[in-house]
């Protein structure tokens, strides 16, 4: 089954999580392809000065690959790191997360969550 970039879902989310700014999401794969066992897979484009505020994720947990540029990351506030270009992050059940863009430039981060 071939999703062509034309053919997929965009959407924008303001203030996420109470965060600052819009968020963009590029739905790779709608979640009723995720046969259950998640609820996201897209790209999320992060704007400098932007940000997706904490939250935990509960009875799932979600892994962000950085496509292009660089955020920081809290990582249950119990510590903040930036993460950039190759980097994979990996949020457990019942674990919290926020990211943020101090950049110049955007970033983008693939996101998948899957039910724990």
């Amino acid at each position: 089954m071939l999703f062509r970039k034309q053919d997929q879902k965009v959407s924008y989310r303001e203030n996420m999580r109470d965060g600052q700014g819009t968020i963009m999401f590029n739905e790779i794969l709608p979640k009723e392809l995720l046969n259950g066992k998640g609820r996201l897979f897209s790209l999320i484009t992060v704007q400098p000065g932007c940000s997706i505020g904490f939250h935990v994720h509960e009875n799932e947990s979600e892994t962000y690959y950085v496509i292009e540029g660089s955020l920081v990351y809290n990582d249950n506030n119990e510590k903040e790191y930036v993460i950039q270009e190759g980097d994979c992050v990996y949020n457990g059940n019942m674990r919290g997360h926020s990211v943020r863009n101090e950049g110049k430039s955007k970033a983008v981060v693939l996101a998948l969550i899957l039910f724990t």
